[in-house]
């Protein structure tokens, strides 16, 4: 009678000590934020997105990364004074989907460290870490049986304190900027943790931990439960809100006002406590909307290619693609699909077609940046100075030895690739970055203007 008494007092106190980590609410009005001085060329925008994939996406990121880092950009700033920085350090906005969530905080932080996140991040067994972490100590586990607590949240303190050392959002650089891309599960839209979407939370971001962040943001269904994120304050007064009174008078027109006006109405309703977060590859798995969402009337690339002050030279956009290919044997069978097929097949199969409609519809847009520079050049200074943009996809696809292809597409999504797989990244990685049009044409450009 003793033990079980003993066994119920160490129960109720594990359990109570293991709320999860929340965000928390905003005290008062943030002052508006200053602008840092930037050391960096004014007159190019640089844009790279890692998608999902694991350890094979964060390991391929960053070996593209290391790769961009050995090309050298020269350019003169303000005063005419040359400046030699590299085409790493020159990138603006950072997006990151799942395991390429990791990459995009990490290049914020380890840039000039990047030996740190390999040793953290990329050459662990952070699977097995997890797993473990279940059962050691012994009275882990008991933690699971919390309503509040589940297997993201323990997944979300190991990242926070492993790999990311409790950074938050408030210790990023103000540049570049990283966009770290969520699925918010109600609304089936994208979450991103920027201030903007914490201010409809009415939630600090600056003490929120980024390794929670991405904990969201690699919530594969299934393997790991949602996080959630807590909704604060009270109802605002719409009717006040110019944006949102322009959605709603358009969105009978147009399905984004549309999705725009249920988004704001859905968290003005302070009834709606709790947002439950899920993997952002879950609505885009390569990071790319929020690139296209730049191209409209308030985006930073629209922007800039109406700044008649400071005209844009080069729009630069980097997909790095860590898709695979496996091999499929469901059509060879009278069999129907086990669950674990029709889940690859709806949520992963389809998302990498919809994110290469999207790729395809930034080339189509920066086509359509190019044709309007060639016709109106002359007479309009904001594009006196635009070069064709680059854009620049590193896929697995384009590896043309057929042998390292096909082993490069049998590299899992997981969260552990042994050495051999990281060796693999490592070598075709720098050969795709090399080889892609768009870059050999970024690099006689960069060549020209050094000369």
């Amino acid at each position: 009678m003793k033990k079980i008494s003993r066994y119920w007092v160490v129960l109720l106190f594990v359990l109570s000590a293991c709320a999860p980590r929340y965000n928390i609410p905003l005290e008062g009005q943030l002052p508006p934020p200053v602008p840092a001085p930037i050391q960096q060329d004014e007159q190019t925008l640089v844009f790279v997105a890692l998608s999902g994939g694991g350890t094979r996406a964060a390991a391929m990121s960053w070996a593209v990364l290391e790769s961009l880092k050995k090309i050298p950009y020269v350019y003169k700033d303000q005063s005419g004074n040359q400046v030699d920085s590299t085409l790493a350090d020159e990138i603006d906005y950072i997006s990151g989907i799942s395991g390429g969530s990791f990459a995009a905080v990490a290049w914020c932080l380890y840039r000039d460290k990047m030996d740190v996140f390999r040793k953290n991040f990329i050459e662990r067994n952070i699977q097995g870490e997890l797993a473990k972490g279940i059962f050691i100590p012994p009275w882990q586990g008991l933690r699971l049986f919390s309503s509040e607590y589940d297997r993201i949240n323990m997944a979300a303190e190991l990242y926070d304190k492993t790999v990311f050392k409790g950074k938050t959002f408030g210790d990023l650089p103000p540049h570049p900027v990283a966009w770290i891309h969520a699925t918010h599960l109600a609304l089936g839209t994208r979450f991103t943790f920027t201030s903007n979407y914490f201010k409809l939370l009415e939630s600090d971001i600056s003490a929120y931990p980024v390794g929670y962040a991405c904990a969201a943001s690699s919530a594969f269904p299934i393997l790991l439960s949602p996080l959630t994120v807590i909704n604060y304050g009270d109802p605002a007064d719409l009717s006040q809100d110019i944006n949102y009174k322009m959605a709603k008078r358009n969105a009978r027109r147009d399905i984004e006002k549309d999705f725009y006006k249920r988004m704001i109405e859905f968290y003005n309703d302070k009834n709606n406590k709790y947002m439950h977060l899920a993997d952002g590859g879950l609505v885009d798995n390569q990071g790319l909307q929020a690139i296209i969402d730049q191209f409209d009337t308030n985006g930073i690339i629209n922007k800039k290619l109406n700044d008649r002050d400071n005209p844009l030279k080069r729009l630069i956009i980097i997909n790095v693609n860590a898709g695979v290919l496996p091999d499929d044997i469901s059509c060879k069978s009278p069999s129907a699909p086990g669950i674990s097929s029709v889940i690859k097949y709806t949520m992963v199969t389809s998302m990498d077609i919809l994110s290469a409609k999207r790729w395809m519809e930034i080339k189509a847009r920066c086509n359509q940046v190019n044709k309007a520079a060639i016709d109106i050049r002359g007479s309009t200074r904001s594009l006196s100075l635009l070069e064709k943009p680059y854009t620049i996809e590193i896929n697995f696809r384009n590896v043309k030895e057929p042998s390292l292809k096909a082993d490069c597409y049998k590299l899992p999504t997981s969260f552990h690739l042994n050495q051999k797989q990281l060796e693999l990244i490592d070598t075709v990685v720098p050969s795709l970055v090399e080889a892609d049009p768009d870059m050999v044409r970024l690099i006689k450009s960069l060549n020209h203007k050094k000369e």
